[in-house]
């Protein structure tokens, strides 16, 4: 029986290990750098397209004025189109309420 729970204890912890590894992979493919959770994204992956941002965008600035949010998938996260008079700006809504831009019609 001991060998059983060891051998199940051990596949257990492998698999959580394998989980852990490609969320954190998924989110620095996503996010372009693995010190996102610290510093911010460098970049963000939009339709399969990466794109450089810009930011945070200052809070004296005001508030950004979206055209519609959109979802990015497993992360919680929102992005959406800057109201014109800036059509090509997109913003990203981060975690801790900073705001990042970047130019949706410029993918790199």
């Amino acid at each position: 029986m001991a060998a059983r729970r060891k051998k199940a204890v051990t596949i257990f912890v492998a698999a959580v290990v394998l989980v852990v590894s490609i969320i954190f992979g998924y989110y620095w493919w996503l996010f372009g750098s693995p010190d996102w959770y610290r510093h911010g994204p460098k970049s963000i992956v939009v339709s399969g397209k990466r794109f450089e941002l810009k930011g945070p965008v200052p809070k004296s600035r005001g508030p950004v004025e979206c055209l519609a949010r959109k979802s990015i998938a497993l992360t919680g996260l929102e992005y959406c189109r800057v109201d014109p008079p800036e059509a090509s700006m997109a913003a990203l809504f981060w975690y801790d309420g900073e705001v990042y831009t970047f130019n949706i019609q410029d993918p790199r």
